[in-house]
């Protein structure tokens, strides 16, 4: 009996040990673990919005909502210390998404997408001439 027990206890210890040693890992690398649901969800869902969306494609285009994310997490770990190579992987990304957005959307959606995109990403001009000298 006692040998039931003493092994019993050096199970649950190594697995708490183990336990603790993958939650440190995940410390580590905050982009390894599953990608957050609702920030699939809220992204899916403003393009649904946006793009009017049929079942059908808002299934396959939160699967590639989610690969993107996780990818993009990814990629902002591994790369942190690299900028230039990090800015170069994101936009591989990028092109790679737009390729999959191309398979899922009817032509007009995409068009409706790459606009919205363009103006996402077009900084905005500062009007007047607020804050500056003279």
């Amino acid at each position: 009996m006692k040998s039931l027990l003493l092994t019993l206890t050096l199970f649950l210890g190594l697995a708490t040990v183990a336990s603790a040693q993958k939650k440190d890992k995940y410390a580590e690398m905050p982009g390894s673990e599953q990608i957050s649901e609702a920030r699939v969800a809220d992204l899916t869902r403003q393009m649904c919005n946006q793009l009017h969306l049929n079942e059908a494609q808002y299934i396959r285009l939160r699967e590639a909502n989610r690969i993107k994310l996780a990818r993009l997490d990814e990629i902002q770990w591994q790369y942190k210390a690299d900028p230039t190579q990090q800015h170069a992987k994101m936009a591989e990304l990028e092109a790679q998404y737009e390729a999959e957005c191309s398979r899922i959307l009817t032509p007009s959606q995409l068009s409706l997408f790459r606009t919205q995109q363009q103006h996402d990403t077009a900084p905005e001009q500062p009007v007047g001439n607020e804050g500056g000298i003279g």
